[in-house]
């Protein structure tokens, strides 16, 4: 998993790239190129050094950190420091990132709009169901809910 900006312009990254092993060689290959502001990214496992990414199509993938052990604690603590500096940056179509949560605080909650909600996010998700690169779980090390 890589983050890149599609400008030198811009403050932050606003791509998100993910990578594996080829099979015929074993060389790092490209699976996909998504723009931040159409996913979540979330702390899924902080022991266990795992992130969740997640569209807004509802399609989910979570990642494991592949470094060394004397490293791990290092790196994988520079990716959530960039996931909090992504959630919490001001400008519009900032990326947003929070810890996993359960349904049910979402439903306690409620929304007066949930079924304008629910038909934009229904048109959302189409649009973007139409444009989202396909990954292959087994060729990568992503593996999908």
């Amino acid at each position: 998993m890589g983050v890149a900006a599609s400008s030198p312009a811009l403050e932050l990254p606003d791509l998100l790239l993910l990578a594996g092993p080829a099979k015929e060689n074993g060389r790092l290959q490209l699976f996909g190129l998504f723009p931040l502001q159409f996913i979540q990214l979330f702390v899924h496992n902080e022991s266990r050094w795992q992130l969740k990414v997640k569209f807004r199509t509802g399609r989910a993938f979570y990642l494991q950190l592949r470094a060394p052990p004397e490293t791990r604690d290092r790196e994988f603590g520079q990716w959530v420091r960039l996931l909090y500096r992504l959630r919490f940056h001001s400008a519009e179509g900032a990326v947003p990132f929070t810890q996993e949560y359960s349904a049910l605080e979402d439903w306690e909650e409620g929304d007066e709009d949930e079924e304008e909600d629910e038909d934009e996010d229904l048109a959302e998700g189409r649009e973007l169901q139409a444009t989202e690169a396909r990954l292959d779980p087994l060729a990568s090390e992503l593996w999908g809910l």
